[in-house]
């Protein structure tokens, strides 16, 4: 027997394994390209989305679909991705889920403009001068940066009837600003996945106006009334607050040039802005409950740099329903509905 044999077999092997594999890749490619094509024209954006190539998992795994460009006309945001990853993706009567991974997204002016409203959200309970300083920085927060650099973002759903669940996540990851993740689950919900599937179809068939409006606050009051399981809410720092801090220095210092150092006075006046906004703080939480304490210490340690990131995490120890978050205006209500949320703070 030729001792070359069982090599020859192997290698043979490996190439034929190899190229089905190729092969049925290039299928389910095809197949995944097709797919889309249709979607883009039952959804009407034929001359709006446009893409360079489409690749798929052989076994269904995951699609790939690299320079993603949506143009939707003047006026409007205009977004362009470097790749567009579909996995984790269930559609059924019982259960639909899906992931989608968005890397080096590039958006234009109009777009980038949305992110103003993350510098509310980062600069609350902030001095009102550092809030104002924060806003006048483009294109968010007080980050000194001229233009938003290509970013990456995660989105993920999973509506599960059998266990009668809501589970959604999503992330973004700003270069030299910061990370942020967000993921929260829902229970109580044990028809929903069919009750949209059903809207769905009923969209696309129902002229008359008033039986949709009835059907969608039908579907809105089963939301309400789902509970909430938990909350998860983190923001990691890249270089974002390290560059606030210096342009609020910079730009709001009031200088005396017979007491010193340039940057000494800096470094006083922002040490003082900041004592002032942890006792604003700790007036202010009195009705906070007991189990975010550390909020004020923890507000310190993000602006004194001693921490780069926080998370908000809410495990409720009581029945929690969606409807009953609107109960958080009222003050008397508000401080119920918080104990049960039980939420707590911790620094990254």
């Amino acid at each position: 027997m030729n001792k070359h044999l069982p090599l020859i077999v192997g290698a043979s092997a490996t190439v034929i394994l190899a190229a089905g594999y190729f092969g049925l890749s290039a299928y389910s490619s095809k197949q995944a390209q097709k797919h889309l094509e249709d979607w883009v024209y039952e959804v009407s954006l034929d001359e709006k989305l446009s893409w360079r190539s489409v690749s798929a998992s052989p076994f269904g795994g995951s699609v790939s679909i690299r320079d993603v460009e949506l143009e939707l006309g003047k006026n409007e945001p205009a977004l362009r991705a470097a790749e567009l990853i579909i996995s984790e993706r269930i559609s059924d009567e019982n259960q639909s889920r899906l992931r989608l991974q968005l890397k080096g997204i590039e958006a234009d002016t109009t777009a980038i403009n949305g992110l103003r409203g993350l510098g509310a959200l980062a600069s609350r309970n902030i001095d009102r001068e550092l809030a104002r300083a924060s806003h006048s920085f483009e294109p968010a927060l007080s980050s000194g940066l001229a233009t938003l650099k290509p970013f990456d973002m995660e989105l993920f759903v999973d509506v599960d009837d059998d266990a009668g669940t809501v589970e959604a996540e999503i992330a973004i990851a700003l270069p030299e600003l910061f990370d942020s993740r967000m993921s929260y689950s829902l229970s109580k919900q044990r028809d929903l996945n069919r009750k949209l599937k059903r809207l769905e179809d009923d969209l696309d068939g129902e002229d008359n106006p008033y039986r949709l409006i009835a059907k969608l606050q039908e579907l809105a009051e089963s939301i309400e009334r789902a509970e909430l399981a938990n909350v998860r809410v983190s923001l990691q720092d890249r270089g974002m607050l390290e560059r606030s801090i210096a342009l609020y220095q910079r730009y709001n210092t009031p200088l005396d040039p017979t007491a010193g150092s340039a940057d000494s006075q800096r470094s006083e006046h922002y040490a003082k802005m900041v004592e002032r906004t942890v006792k604003n703080c700790q007036r202010d939480s009195k009705d906070l409950p007991k189990s975010m304490d550390n909020s004020c210490d923890l507000l310190e340690d993000v602006l004194m740099e001693k921490v780069s990131g926080i998370v908000l995490s809410i495990e409720p120890t009581e029945s929690v329903r969606l409807s009953d978050l609107a109960k958080l205006d009222n003050a008397r209500q508000g401080k119920r509905v918080l104990e049960r949320l039980n939420p707590e703070l911790e620094s990254l």
